[in-house]
């Protein structure tokens, strides 16, 4: 079987200069060969200047004639180089993908050519005019059968019929009748000596005036009354700082906190002016400072009971007020 030579792309064919060697790599080694005279030429220490030749001729050389891995010494410097300043670190960043679900529909309109549909109608028109003039009794029979149910459906518009103008007799003034109201009542004087020797006359004595006592209504007993027990030592974690605030702490009999118990504070008239409750440790605080004068705190907590406290407001700083339950219900 004949042997055939490898196809070769032509495109990346070199001129051969001598033998194997290419232009490119003639080049390569004369520049080489060029930087090494260079070097030579120049007023340098042999010790210098040697190996520099010989370093420029064999870099010239290995360019043109040792590849590495069938590949040119250049293409490598080249690659260095890439992967020296390209950058070593890539971010993938993930770009939203919209459905074509969502997408707005596009329509294109739609473009009629109107030379197209005037050229058919001019040719419908021609047919129709070619067509004989005469019509068939079928056509004849259904035109007459249309016009008959067409009078069917027709309504009928009366008859305008005008009227003449009636005659009245002219209008004439009527007096206007009086009228006078009537008293809703009349006085009724009852004849003389009706009454007379039916009943004694006798003058009315009022009698002596009873009290009138009402009837008390059911209410709750009135608690007993005490002073304001003052005691600087309880564990209040913001003291008064102005007058007429009154905080403190409401305990048991045995010195426990009592949780969630409602005080209300009244005036010297019996109207409460202030109200809350405590809070997890028992304290209580009123931010709002009261007018000067007697107050009275009430306390009221299930399962316990608590006298009523009587306070006098002076303007001054109050200390924390402690109110013990005095027993349980």
């Amino acid at each position: 079987m004949e042997q055939h030579p490898v196809p070769q792309h032509i495109a990346s064919y070199e001129f051969r200069l001598i033998g194997d060697m290419t232009l490119k790599q003639f080049g390569q080694l004369a520049v080489g060969a060029i930087l090494g005279l260079i070097v030579y030429a120049l007023p340098l220490i042999g010790i210098i200047k040697w190996p520099l030749i010989v370093f420029f001729g064999f870099l010239g050389f290995a360019f043109a004639f040792l590849p590495i891995n069938e590949r040119p010494l250049s293409l490598w410097l080249v690659a260095f180089f890439k992967a020296a300043f390209a950058p070593t670190q890539f971010i993938w960043q993930k770009k939203p993908f919209k459905p074509e679900v969502f997408e707005p529909l596009a329509f294109k309109p739609t473009v009629v050519k109107e030379g197209k549909f005037t050229a058919d109608k001019q040719t419908l028109n021609q047919y129709l005019a070619s067509l004989p003039g005469a019509k068939s009794p079928l056509d004849q029979q259904e035109e007459s059968f249309l016009k008959e149910v067409g009078n069917l459906f027709q309504l009928a518009h009366p008859q305008e019929v005008k009227v003449p103008p009636g005659e009245f007799p002219p209008k004439r003034p009527q007096p206007i009748p009086s009228w006078r109201p009537k008293p809703s009542f009349q006085p009724v004087s009852p004849p003389p000596g009706s009454f007379k020797g039916k009943y004694p006359s006798q003058s009315f004595v009022p009698g002596p005036q009873r009290p009138v006592v009402l009837p008390q209504r059911p209410g709750r007993p009135r608690k007993p009354t005490v002073e304001a027990k003052i005691n600087p030592k309880l564990l209040i974690p913001n003291p008064p700082s102005r007058p007429n605030i009154i905080v403190g702490m409401i305990l048991d009999q045995e010195g426990k906190i009592v949780e969630g118990a409602i005080l209300e504070i009244r005036n010297a008239q019996g109207l409460p002016v202030r109200a809350l409750k405590t809070n997890k440790l028992g304290q209580f605080m009123f931010v709002t400072p009261l007018q000067n004068g007697l107050y009275e705190i009430e306390t009221e907590k299930e399962g316990y009971h608590f006298d009523i406290i009587k306070i006098e407001v002076k303007g001054e700083i109050i200390q924390p007020v402690e109110i013990r339950a005095k027993g349980a219900n």
